[in-house]
């Protein structure tokens, strides 16, 4: 009958119910709503101590009417269809309890639970156990968001761009919209590691920030151009020139308005 959990939630159940007056009717019962689906199990046999619980709360107001299985007592709870509910919860509650107990990180088991548990709550009924495992996979989105974000500084990622962009830089999904300005910024520390940057590395740089132009109204694309304004004496190979040289591009470097574009900036 289930496993330890649902032994453990139909034990719950058995108390709540027992709890309730005789006769107290369908209103009370949908006050259970939640332990009652943490009890529908796919083995969907009567638990005569429930069922007896069920006629004593549920009979002297519904007579023939009253359910005596978790599951119809569930559908009745919830307004749901108890095939449904046989079908899904068992599923919902088993990626409640992955994503609970997952650390969460840009991992492939990682996206691979919130993947799964995203195109389960696009098809399971609405149940507190739905509601449930939407609230967890908001908070796996947000923290899976607060990684990428730092992966991609100063690039923010919204927890609703997570999910495709932690495919695709994981290999299994298709590039995201912005990914060359989401890729020159997460590949810029490596050049700083790298610095000054040698003609080959330059080149390369370059190549990045002209895909990355392409790409101006994406989001944190300024961002990325102040980013690199910034790094920008550490990156270009450094030229030696006369003192009075260095003066006049000095004052020059002061006065001249910034570059329109990230390539510019490497030039």
């Amino acid at each position: 009958m289930g496993g330890p959990l649902v032994e453990a939630a139909r034990q719950e159940l058995l108390q709540a119910l027992r709890a309730l007056p005789r006769g107290a009717g369908p209103a009370a019962l949908r006050g259970l709503a939640t332990r009652l689906e943490a009890v529908v199990d796919v083995e969907a046999e009567v638990d005569p101590r429930i069922a007896d619980e069920l006629i004593r709360v549920l009979g002297p107001v519904m007579g023939e009417d009253t359910p005596i299985t978790v599951v119809d007592a569930a559908a009745f709870a919830t307004g749901g269809d108890a095939r449904v509910l046989v079908a899904m919860l068992p599923r919902l509650r088993d990626a409640l309890v992955e994503l609970r107990t997952l650390r969460v990180g840009l991992t492939l088991e990682s996206v691979g639970a919130l993947s799964r548990a995203e195109t389960l709550l696009q098809r399971a009924p609405a149940t507190e156990t739905r509601l449930a495992l939407a609230r967890t996979v908001e908070d796996v989105r947000a923290k899976l968001a607060s990684e990428l974000s730092r992966l991609h500084a100063p690039v923010p990622i919204t927890p609703a761009e997570a999910l495709p962009i932690a495919r695709w830089v994981l290999g299994e999904g298709p590039p995201p919209p912005g990914a060359a300005v989401l890729e020159l910024a997460r590949r810029l520390d490596d050049f700083c590691h790298l610095s000054p940057l040698a003609p080959l590395d330059l080149k390369a740089l370059r190549a990045l920030a002209r895909k990355a132009d392409a790409e101006r109204e994406a989001p944190g694309w300024s961002r990325l151009l102040e980013r690199l304004r910034t790094v920008r004496p550490r990156l270009m190979p450094r030229r030696a020139l006369p003192p009075l040289y260095r003066s006049l591009a000095g004052a020059q470097e002061e006065t001249t308005q910034g570059p329109l574009s990230l390539e510019a900036l490497l030039r």
